[in-house]
């Protein structure tokens, strides 16, 4: 899947157990990390054509905070999709795919290789709600996938594709805003969605070292992605995400576990108080020269 479709951060999804309200962040550091509080309130987008959006109105919230209604495979899945690159959307053939529940790489479920079309078929075990893929191939940073749903009750399914992320992608991306990626140090990417599943502006994110609060871990920093030209740029020039509601934190030490957060005003009250929610939050590894991904929707009760 891709940063933009797959993230359902479907997106960054129920994924927390606990509730949406959340306490205010930490006040802003002084160096600029993507952490400015936004101008405006969280808006529902959706893509017209290939990077022309239309905002749709306030973002669907309605589920913040409300339990989590993920229901389990009944059966076996067998799930055909594609390799693709991240950037140029090219298939990566020869990658190596390990699935995985929740967010576990370690108990494994699958692994297989795509073919020469960068094809293959993950059989995903009944009693499956949330899982994640892992992406391995020479000429890719390791890229994992987290937060994955299927239909639980149908055998066989089709999804466009997953993507993983070049060497030279790596390179390029941090390149745009002006930043060298320092070698040893992990990559986090996602896109936010609300509960209609459309991709959300205004939330500011970050990768925090606490569940709950945003502890911004140290030399971490966020950007945004224009959605006219689907690449990240500069603060100067998005603040807060955008309408494909993509962001990428880089630059980030490597931690058994981190908290990866987005933050927002949910109404205008809001805005008026500066009262920020928590409106997504997602635990997963920091690992040195990997881009981890992953689907972030609005915060559940009951993960």
């Amino acid at each position: 899947m891709s940063l933009r479709f797959t993230f359902t951060l479907s997106s960054l999804v129920a994924v927390a157990a606990c509730g949406g309200g959340g306490s205010d962040p930490a006040p802003d550091a002084a160096v600029d990390i993507g952490f400015t509080h936004p101008t405006a309130r969280l808006k529902a987008n959706h893509e017209v054509s290939e990077n022309v959006w239309e905002e749709l109105g306030d973002a669907d919230l309605g589920c913040l905070g409300t339990a989590n209604n993920d229901v389990a495979t009944a059966a076996p899945v067998a799930l055909t999709t594609r390799v693709d690159d991240f950037q140029s959307g090219n298939p990566v053939p020869n990658t190596v795919v390990t699935a995985f529940p929740n967010q576990d790489a370690t108990s494994v479920f699958d692994t297989k290789t795509s073919d020469a079309s960068a094809m293959l078929t993950i059989n995903i075990p009944a009693g499956i709600k949330r899982f994640g893929y892992k992406m391995t191939n020479g000429n890719a940073l390791d890229t994992f996938l987290f937060n994955q749903t299927v239909k639980p009750d149908m055998a066989s399914q089709t999804l466009d594709h997953i993507q993983s992320v070049s060497t030279a992608t790596a390179q390029t991306l941090p390149a745009l805003i002006g930043v060298s990626r320092t070698p040893g140090t992990g990559v986090l990417a996602g896109a936010l969605r609300d509960c209609q599943n459309h991709e959300i502006s205004n939330f500011i994110a970050t990768v925090s070292s606490t569940s709950g609060t945003a502890t911004h871990i140290p030399g971490a920093s966020t950007y945004y992605f224009k959605a006219t030209v689907g690449l990240p740029v500069r603060h100067s020039q998005q603040a807060a995400s955008s309408n494909d509601g993509l962001f990428m934190a880089i630059e980030l030490p490597a931690q058994p576990v981190a908290y990866v957060q987005m933050w927002g005003f949910k109404t205008d009250a809001d805005l008026a108080a500066d009262h920020l929610t928590l409106i997504a939050e997602l635990p997963v590894p920091v690992i040195t020269d990997t881009v981890v991904t992953g689907s972030f929707e609005p915060l559940r009760t009951g993960n």
